[in-house]
Order: C-alpha cells, then structure tokens, then sequence
C-alpha cells in the first residue's frame, strides 16, 4: 500500500509554517482568554543527551547555573504576561514539557509550580510531567507529588536494550523498571508510558514482548508511536531507513492492545477501559506557553520562538531567550485566517477528538465538511471514514491511516510554508 506515514499531525499550522510577524503584540490578543477554557505550558528545554529521532527544541550538557538562569528568564516572562492578564483568566491545566523538566535541580522543578500559582493563578486543574527513566528519582517524583500532579508520561520506546541503542536512548532496561517501581509506588492517577514501533531491527514478536512488559505494569495509558526520522537528526545522519513492515506492526499492536482493554482514542492513544464518548469538539482552548520553544495558541494567534534542532542552533535561541528584556511583542507565529481556523477545527476533531459536529460547524462555519472539503467523501468510499446525519469520524482504518489521511486536509499556503522550511516535516522533505 501507499505509504501511510506522511506526517505526524499534532497541532495545525505546523510550527515549520511559522515565519516573522511584524507589529503584533500580545496585549492586543490577551483579552481573548476571557470566558475560555486555557491552558498553561512550561517548556523545559534540557536533555541529558538527544535521542536519535528528537528534532524537539531542547539541548544537552547545560549546567545547573545555565538551568538556574534559563528559569529566572520564565519567571521574567511570567511577570510580564500576569500584568497584561485579565483578572477573569483561568487555566485548567498545567503542563511540563521538554525536553526533561525532571533534569532541573529540585529547587528550580519546584519554583516552576510556584511560578505558574504565584503569577499565572493556577490552582486547581489537571497537571501533566513529562519524565524520562534516568530522570525519575524518588526525590524527584516527592516533588511531583507535592504538587499534587495527576499525570505522569514517560518515554520507554522500547523494552529490548538493543533497540534503545539503536535509537540513541541514553536508558537501559533495568533503568525503565525502576523508573516505572517508583512511579507505581508513587500511586499517580494517571500514567502514561510510551512505545515506538518501527524501530530499525525491530521484530513484530520484539514490539509485542515490549506491549506486553508495558501493559504488565497496569498504565492507565498507552502512547504508541511509529519512527520518523527527521532532518537533522541523529538517525538522519546515520542514513537510517525505517522497516517496511511498520504498518504491519501498528496493526498488531493495536489488535494486541485492544486485547488487553486499552481503547484507541486516537491512532497514537490508547486508554485503559475507556469508550469513546460524546465529548466536547477540539480546537477551541487557548494555551499560554512560559518558555523557549512552547507554543503559545490565542485565537487566530500562534507563536513561539523560532525553531531549531541542532545543539548549536537551539543553543543561540536559547540565549536569545535568557536575554530577552520584552517577552510581549511576538515576532515569530502564524495569524490564522478564517479558513485556516475551519481547517484546523476539521484536522483536530478528525483525527484526536470524537469526529467532526455537523451541526456545530454549520453554526460555526456555515456549510458541510464535505462539501468544503471533498476528499473526507473519498475517504468515506474507501471506509476510512463515516459520515451519518449528526457526525463525521474516522473508522479503525481511518485512525490507522491518520498520518496519510491528516495531511490531505493542509491549505496549499501552509505545505508550501512548510516545503520551504529547513526542517520540514514531509517524507519527501527529509524524512522516512
């Protein structure tokens, strides 16, 4: 079949279509947060090394004095936003991402938590910590604890030590199982752990002796991941070509994890006995990102700093950052326009929420999907998709095919920003 890894949707625009605004100021776009649901981002830009496939903005070797200043920056941020906030603004939850946020010494992993209470108001809310197995100590998690965090995501990728050292992981298997101990003894209401499929080496019996370990361990989730390998990489640079056998694999873990009760909410999402519901559309939360290399989502606003994935690169940024005196005019997003903000509610609810409310877009947008975007009928014909009276969704293929069939639904704007981008995230643009 064609190839069904074409590119990881995560959010739209993709951060590669992001390029220089001019005269844009966030107390311009503030106000919008009144009256919505938001949401709260710290980005902790550090590693103890760089995985072979990450092109995330993070770096590696940077001491505790560096990590010190690097969070004095955040709290200069924080300070600048909370005076432009509008004092209805609630954030509904907190996230810590990477990068490893546990790599911080304990008193700056702490001062995070005290910099998104003291200035962003954060109180009460779901609060989700991204961890490796090197970085989660007893000491570590006591904090997470503390503070009261409802999810914990680790990255396990593998549970064969060979397959690790082929992904440039710096953790060995006996790393992951204490790692896990401490977090099933910490008692987190939730944890999640993650697997990639499509490891170069890697068999279908190694990748379901890996499902198998993870599933032991009762998580309330599972994230499963194929292998992209990414312009700039380590595994790039090594010429690394992924198995032509990882649909297969996908497939086969998927059945093997349905099994075991773990429902696919998404193609990458798998939770432990939880049927999809009717629940509420995609794509109408804000989010406020503290940091370098977090995006910040307002509106028809989106931005960051620019982006970077080799260590020197993300490094000059970084310190950019740390020097910065004004955290309030942005010089670097996408402004949506009003048919990408319907493509982006098409995008999100189609492939991570619960399928696309024909009557909620019509209220919103006016229209059908399917008429203004035809090809969800070819998907329909194909029984990738399902499109009834009151909703349109994908099916089990659907869902597997979600990076082939996501892609589709990108304004010819957006690929051609994206093409034109040093790290751009197509097969045909570097990646396998």
């Amino acid at each position: 079949m064609e190839n069904p890894y074409i590119q990881y949707m995560y959010s739209y625009p993709h951060k590669t279509a992001y390029g220089p605004l001019e005269g844009i100021h966030i107390k311009d776009y503030i106000h919008r947060l009144s009256g919505t649901k938001n949401s709260l981002y710290f980005h902790i830009p550090f590693c103890q090394s760089k995985c072979g496939y990450c092109n995330l903005f993070s770096v590696t070797g940077q001491s505790e004095r560096f990590m010190t200043s690097y969070v004095d920056a955040m709290e200069r941020q924080a300070i600048q936003l909370a005076e432009i906030m509008p004092e209805d603004v609630t954030f509904t939850d907190l996230t810590l991402g990477g990068g490893t946020p546990l790599l911080l010494p304990t008193d700056q992993l702490e001062r995070i938590f005290l910099l998104a209470k003291k200035y962003m108001g954060f109180e009460n809310g779901d609060i989700i910590v991204e961890t490796s197995p090197s970085q989660t100590t007893e000491e570590k998690i006591a904090i997470l604890q503390k503070y009261q965090v409802t999810r914990v995501s680790m990255g396990v990728q593998s549970f064969h030590d060979e397959e690790l050292l082929t992904l440039n992981r710096s953790h060995q298997v006996a790393e992951v199982e204490r790692a896990v101990s401490i977090l099933k003894k910490a008692d987190f209401p939730c944890m999640n752990l993650d697997l990639i499929y499509g490891i170069p080496g890697q068999t279908l019996e190694s990748l379901l002796e890996s499902a198998k370990r993870a599933v032991a361990y009762e998580p309330e989730e599972l994230f499963v991941y194929p292998l992209y390998i990414k312009k700039g990489t380590y595994l790039a640079v090594k010429g690394t070509v992924r198995p032509e056998t990882t649909y297969e694999m996908y497939l086969a873990l998927r059945d093997y994890l349905k099994r075991e009760g773990y429902e696919p909410l998404s193609m990458r999402r798998f939770v432990k006995n939880k049927k999809r519901t009717s629940e509420a559309s995609c794509d109408f939360d804000n989010t406020i990102s503290i940091g370098c290399g977090g995006r910040s989502y307002v509106g028809n606003l989106h931005f960051c700093t620019p982006f970077a994935v080799r260590q020197s690169g993300c490094l000059e940024i970084l310190k950019g950052y740390m020097e910065q005196k004004d955290f309030l005019q942005v010089n670097h997003g996408y402004i949506l326009s009003d048919e990408e903000k319907k493509r982006r509610y098409v995008i999100k609810n189609i492939l991570f929420g619960q399928g696309v409310d024909k009557e909620e877009y019509n209220q919103l947008f006016g229209g059908t999907p399917e008429e203004d975007y035809p090809v969800i009928k070819e998907w329909v014909q194909r029984c990738e998709a399902v499109l009834d009276k009151k909703r349109i969704y994908l099916t089990e293929k659907g869902f597997s095919l979600s990076d082939m069939l996501g892609p589709m639904l990108i304004s010819k704007e957006v690929k051609d920003k994206m093409c034109g981008s040093e790290i751009s995230p197509f097969e045909n643009g570097g990646m396998l």
